[in-house]
């Protein structure tokens, strides 16, 4: 029994742990809390790594203006051009261990100073600057999934909150449907009551019943929802032997008390008029930035296809030396290679095509960035006059739960006067719950139209550094320590024996 006692307390430890994460109470989400893991999600992941990796071209296209050179060969040649002797210089890659020897070139023919200048002016003039714009272009894209990401998160947030006050309602309109329909049983005992009273209370709490469990339903896809924009994004996780369970989650827990209220007193250059919201959303949107880089992308473009009329071809030059002493054949002789000479294509008419091509994508790309603009004159006025909307059904809910507030007290008061039943008293608590069920979704409305004036007025990923809100720190996972920690370790600490 005594040996077997570990054994059993092993099997045991892993239930005990599962059990332990089990009961301990998750931390309630907050508003903060969704946007920062929005930041990280597969989404914001995948445009971050497409803005790294949009460097490669910019790279592509330096490579463009890099002559390629052979400079141990070209060294070499040149000094035995000029006539300087070059004995016992060998180069093993170049002549495969044939030494210079003598005056002249001597034994030089496996030899070659190549030097290679790939000239080509429609690519070399306008590769780096659309590389440039396209990186540009990455930054500016990265930066619309965070915001829309962020927006996401509030929107979903919210409801899966909003909803559980839903559910406070639709717990109490059960309750009183359970209630009533006791009530008409009785009276239908004592023959106070027709039967039909009682068919309809047994159908108005079945319905209730209905009721609650489509708010539970609604609420579990709220959250399926929510948990989808949170995901956190796996794909830089070092993966080991067994691969990072992929699920979403469920079951958030939420602060009721808290208003989650968004402060635009943290924003310094918030628009106080609805033309300053439509001005500064023409002058900072991300569309329209975005637009002017694919505008400058085709002016490149077409300035490429303008230069082809030049020639297309390339102009290596080659410096061949061979075995040309006296004895040979004559004195050294030089050749140079030229490759494609650049004639004019007057009649090339796949080129004067791609030019006209050019041109209508300049022309379609001005035309895009007009009806941007005017798009976002829109949006960021509709979203001034629904912030403006938010701000007055907000306090109308504010009063309408006053006044239900109210009518509870006054219940509470007939009541005990004895001039009201529970029942009464039961169906004021449900037209107060469903009062502050509203009275919240105004609220959450208005923090909504808060971010949309943020985001139309491209304002929300700077509230969302005023404000501290940054993707969690992903903890490294541990290493093992190396032999030489371990040794220090042991030496600095000995071990002990009896």
């Amino acid at each position: 029994m005594r040996n077997s006692l570990p054994i059993i307390l092993g099997m045991l430890l892993p239930v005990l742990v599962r059990a332990e994460e089990i009961l301990v109470e998750p931390t309630p989400l907050t508003l903060a809390t969704a946007m920062a893991r929005s930041l990280e999600n597969v989404r914001t992941v995948q445009a971050n790594v497409t803005t790294r990796t949009a460097t490669v071209a910019r790279f592509e296209a330096l490579k463009h203006f890099i002559p390629m050179a052979n400079l141990p060969q070209l060294v070499v040649g040149l000094n035995n051009v000029a006539g300087r002797a070059s004995s016992n210089s060998i180069f093993p890659d170049i002549t495969g261990g044939t030494p210079f020897n003598g005056p002249g070139l001597v034994h030089a023919e496996l030899s070659r100073a190549n030097l290679f200048f790939p000239l080509d002016p429609s690519g070399q003039i306008t590769a780096l600057p659309i590389a440039v714009e396209g990186i540009r272009a990455k930054r500016i894209m990265e930066e619309l999934v965070r915001r829309s990401q962020v927006e996401l998160a509030a929107q979903n947030y919210y409801e899966s909150k909003r909803i559980l006050y839903a559910a406070e309602t639709a717990g109490l309109a059960l309750i009183l449907a359970k209630r009533i329909e006791a009530q008409i049983t009785r009276k239908i005992e004592h023959k106070q009551a027709h039967e039909l009273d009682g068919t309809q209370a047994r159908a108005d709490r079945a319905k209730a019943e209905v009721f609650v469990s489509e708010v539970e339903k609604t609420s579990r896809i709220a959250q399926r929802r929510l948990a989808l924009v949170l995901h956190a994004s796996r794909l830089l996780t070092p993966q080991e032997t067994t691969a990072v369970p992929i699920r979403l989650e469920a079951g958030y827990q939420f602060d009721l008390a808290d208003s989650d209220e968004v402060d635009l007193a943290m924003v310094h250059d918030l628009p106080t008029t609805r033309e300053e919201a439509i001005e500064m959303a023409r002058r900072k949107r991300l569309e329209v930035r975005l637009l002017v880089v694919g505008l400058n992308i085709a002016r490149l473009q077409d300035k490429r296809d303008l230069l082809r009329l030049l020639g297309v071809g390339s102009l290596p030059l080659g410096l061949s030396f061979k075995n040309t002493t006296i004895p040979n054949g004559g004195p050294v002789t030089l050749g140079m290679i030229f490759g494609t000479l650049y004639d004019l294509p007057v009649i090339d008419i796949g080129l004067w095509s791609n030019i006209r091509r050019a041109r209508l994508e300049v022309a379609r790309s001005q035309l895009d960035l007009e009806r941007a603009l005017l798009e976002i004159e829109e949006d960021a006025g509709n979203s001034w006059d629904r912030w403006e909307q938010a701000k007055l059904e907000f306090e109308q809910r504010t009063r309408e739960m006053n006044l239900a507030r109210e009518a509870r007290e006054r219940a509470g008061r007939l009541l005990e006067q004895k001039q009201a039943i529970d029942i009464d008293v039961l169906v004021t608590d449900v037209h107060l719950s469903q009062a502050r069920t509203n009275l919240w979704t105004g609220w959450f409305n208005l923090q909504l139209a808060r971010l949309d004036i943020l985001r139309s007025t491209e304002s929300l990923l700077d509230y969302l550094r005023d404000q501290g809100i940054a993707p969690p720190q992903r903890l490294a996972p541990p290493t093992p320590p190396t032999l030489w920690t371990r040794l220090c370790a042991r030496l600095g600490h000995p071990t002990q024996e009896p």
